[in-house]
């Protein structure tokens, strides 16, 4: 009885000991991947969402990704970019958070980076929740949301 608590006790340090190594294998890939995509990603949200803050169809298709592109309708594009057209024009970037989860994630299928945050808008600040993925060096939106943001 004894012998076989011991063994269960063992299997059960190999198993958290193994556990504990993929968790803190995952927190230094996304740390490499926040610092890296600092760089190249987060320039790109500004200059996305500057280019995207005319709310017109053009430029807003021409920066989301085809995967994107077939999943929304005329008509839901339509709403949407009446919805955003309150906020006014994009004016900066006031915090991005990168999403490790999103980064741990992407090492499962296609690459996805994802930033949430504030940005700030002619009509004040604005969460930001986007989804970008590359493709042949250029940064295309896979999915984004905007709400007013609370002030407190």
């Amino acid at each position: 009885m004894m012998q076989a608590q011991s063994k269960q006790v063992q299997n059960l340090r190999l198993i958290i000991a193994f556990l504990l190594t993929i968790v803190v294998m995952l927190y230094f890939h996304t740390s490499r991947e926040k610092n890296y995509y600092s760089k190249s990603a987060e320039p790109a949200v500004t200059q996305i969402l500057a280019e995207m803050s005319i709310w017109q169809k053009e430029p807003l298709l021409r920066h989301l990704a085809p995967e994107a592109k077939q999943t929304v309708t005329d008509e839901q594009l339509d709403q949407l970019l009446a919805q955003y057209r309150n906020f006014g024009r994009f004016r900066s970037v006031e915090e991005l958070e990168f999403s490790r989860t999103v980064s741990a994630f992407s090492l499962f299928g296609e690459k996805r980076i994802n930033y949430s945050g504030i940005v700030n808008f002619d009509a004040g600040p604005v969460n930001v929740n986007i989804t970008l993925t590359e493709r042949n060096g250029f940064f295309l939106v896979y999915n984004f949301t905007l709400t007013r943001a609370v002030e407190g």
